[in-house]
């Protein structure tokens, strides 16, 4: 059901003048309902859609950027392409520390995402070492 409501929304959003941010906001939710369903290849195209918008769109350190590059993290996590879920992780640490408090929920819960990406990526490394040894 809510496939369909997005995919509506953003066909009345292509047929009516609007601010390319809502057309961004419309991807981004495509894309929540497509890792739901874990389809994380469509998922993917959708949440690179809504970045563009975004990245275009919103100045440069914008929160609602940080929130949609941590998003894209989890999803490159959930379809263990670690090595460009560390890159959009680190970019939504990057904005809300310069945005907000060192304490803040959003920036504490990114930089818990950023440390276990870490965490997998170092013990990925050393367990394929192992394997070459």
């Amino acid at each position: 059901m809510g496939l369909k409501f997005h995919q509506k929304a953003l066909n009345i959003q292509e047929n009516v003048k609007c601010n390319p941010l809502e057309y961004g906001t419309t991807y981004i939710n495509l894309d929540e309902t497509y890792r739901e369903m874990k389809n994380y290849s469509i998922a993917l195209v959708y949440f690179q859609k809504g970045l563009k918008i975004y990245a275009e769109k919103s100045p440069k350190a914008h929160p609602d950027l940080a929130v949609v590059y941590h998003s894209m993290a989890e999803v490159y996590v959930l379809s263990q392409q670690y090595n460009l879920t560390i890159e959009y992780a680190q970019h939504a640490v990057d904005i809300e520390q310069e945005k907000f408090p060192s304490a803040h929920p959003h920036l504490l819960d990114y930089r818990t995402t950023l440390e276990k990406i870490q965490k997998r990526l170092r013990d990925f490394f050393f367990f394929s070492l192992s394997l070459s040894q």
